[in-house]
């Protein structure tokens, strides 16, 4: 086959072309440190790359939410602590109240306390965060959530709760209801609530009361037919039970017995005391009932000892309220720790995908890069003895 000598250097040309191509592709991966420094240098491997880094991408904004969501929910469990530590204090203050040598005086010193107590809750109630959301709002966080409306604390969020997606198929919630926190406490002893008559005339109190079985029904009363003498009434004020009574001695509620309650002191004939199923009651309420018990003062002894029986069970339950609501919280942010932990995981092997699948290895770039010097070498070598044939060279 005859071969031209435009041929001869049109393929001298190109054969050096493409080896120079190669050698600047090696130089442009090594200047970069990456293999696919475009999706035609390996396009399989680009495509496999571009669909690691948006799972990264995706990994790396659920792992900002979770660490928002960890800062919000310390700084709720801050504030929840500190709520505790007041009520911790105002049960402290109501032993302290229960000293039968305390005058008048004294307890009203401990009210004016006490005040301060429920102003601090208050603004604890509406506090805010950074970004200017009440944290005890539920979904409304613009709205200040308590507010006091003739001397009644009153709540204006609703029952929600801010959530964050602190994984695929996972939301935390962020924030708290105050309905939830600051009110959902159950009174009494939790199942039920025990309390005296206004009109009741002698010495009479009654405990708090302990559970017999599943209690239902109610209200239930017990009324003192003499001195020494009760009946315990079901709602339609049917007698269930009867009894002589003895100081300190114990009540069975129902039949079968529910409930059982200890009645101390004298009570008169017509005293009444009633029994009913726990309701909720506000941790303000709670509050401002120990106020008011305190500044009303011991005139009626009897009334003011079963106010703070009633009022020492509220405080109770209240404190066990926002331990169980703190535990929530902790729990929370142990499933956020381990949720970060994996996500960090995930974020190490998606970067090592990345990198096997982009990075230049530098041992076979530097041995590619060798042969290919090589062959340009060896091309522009054989290119230059091929041009310089000439029969001229023979004559």
């Amino acid at each position: 086959m005859r071969i031209s000598t435009n041929q001869l250097y049109d393929n001298g040309t190109n054969g050096l072309l493409r080896n120079q191509y190669d050698l600047f592709k090696l130089q442009n991966q090594f200047s970069t440190g990456r293999r696919v420094v475009t999706p035609a240098d390996d396009p399989v491997a680009a495509a496999q790359a571009l669909v690691t880094e948006q799972k990264k991408s995706v990994n790396e904004q659920f792992l900002d939410n979770q660490a928002n969501a960890r800062t919000q929910l310390a700084e709720l469990e801050s504030l929840m602590k500190s709520v505790g530590d007041e009520l911790i204090n105002t049960k402290s203050r109501w032993v302290e109240a229960g000293n039968g040598a305390y005058s008048d005086a004294e307890l009203k010193a401990i009210a004016v306390d006490i005040r301060g107590k429920f102003q601090h809750l208050l603004g604890i109630a509406n506090s805010a965060d950074a970004n200017g959301l009440y944290r005890f709002a539920g979904f409304q966080g613009a709205t200040r959530p308590f507010v006091l409306e003739n001397g009644q604390v009153v709540y204006q969020g609703d029952s929600g709760a801010r959530q964050l997606q602190v994984e695929a198929s996972r939301f935390t919630e962020v924030s708290y209801s105050g309905h939830r926190f600051f009110e959902a406490i159950p009174e009494g002893n939790g199942v039920f609530v025990t309390g005296a008559a206004d009109t009741n005339t002698g010495s009479g109190v009654i405990s708090n009361g302990s559970i017999v079985g599943a209690f239902t029904g109610g209200p239930y009363s017990i009324n003192f037919t003499s001195p020494t003498t009760y009946q315990v009434l079901d709602p339609l004020s049917n007698v269930l039970s009867s009894g002589t009574y003895v100081e300190g001695g114990s009540i069975d509620i129902g039949a079968p017995a529910v409930a059982r309650v200890e009645i101390t002191g004298a009570p008169a004939a017509g005293d009444s005391f009633s029994i009913r199923a726990s309701a909720t009651e506000s941790i303000f309420t709670t509050l401002d009932t120990f106020i008011q018990t305190l500044e009303g003062g011991k005139s009626n002894p009897a009334a003011f000892q079963n106010a703070m029986l009633r009022v020492g069970a509220s405080l109770e339950q209240g404190l066990q309220h926002v331990l169980d609501s703190r535990a929530d919280v902790g729990a929370r942010l142990v499933e956020l720790d381990a949720l970060s932990a994996l996500g960090d995981d995930l974020d190490v092997q998606y970067q090592s995908q990345i990198s096997d699948l982009m990075d230049l290895d530098y041992t076979k770039a530097v041995s590619d890069l060798s042969k290919n010097q090589l062959q340009l070498q060896a091309a522009q070598q054989s290119f230059l003895k091929v041009t310089s044939l000439s029969l001229f060279n023979f004559l």
